[in-house]
């Protein structure tokens, strides 16, 4: 009697975690709603269509809705484009590459990784949050 008392409450404890933890589950799949994001050295804007960034010395853009999985892990495609100091001349090409976004977020914390598609170079990983303001220092 004892071990199947035993196992009714081990069975009904599993199956409560697993139900309280489905809705959270849940709640991180989706589009990222449009939103300021900001941390250390960059600076994201979100729209229903993707986003904009802004870096230290350089811009970014993200060119389709971010929509997370489940575990709140999104990839999404854009550009990366990489400034310099001091003016920029009117016939000047500007240095754009193609760039990956690969993420992840709970809605009010983001981590953010940038590679160039075209040179594999990985620029590195962000962490942001909804609503603070980017902290980014203009190349002179």
């Amino acid at each position: 009697m004892k071990s199947r008392v035993s196992s009714m409450f081990w069975t009904s404890f599993a199956a409560a975690c697993l139900i309280a933890a489905g809705p959270c589950a849940r709640e991180l799949a989706g589009p990222v709603a449009p939103s300021e994001w900001g941390g250390e050295h960059i600076g994201l804007v979100v729209s229903d269509a993707g986003g904009t960034l802004e870096y230290d010395c350089a811009s970014g853009t993200i060119d389709q809705k971010i929509t997370a999985s489940t575990d709140g892990n999104f990839t999404a495609m854009g550009t990366h484009t990489i400034g310099h100091g001091g003016p920029v001349r009117q016939d000047e090409t500007p240095d754009r590459h193609p760039a990956r976004y690969d993420g992840w977020t709970d809605g009010e914390t983001m981590t953010l990784t940038v590679t160039l598609t075209d040179t594999g170079a990985k620029l590195g990983t962000f962490t942001l949050v909804r609503g603070q303001p980017a902290r980014v220092f203009r190349c002179l």
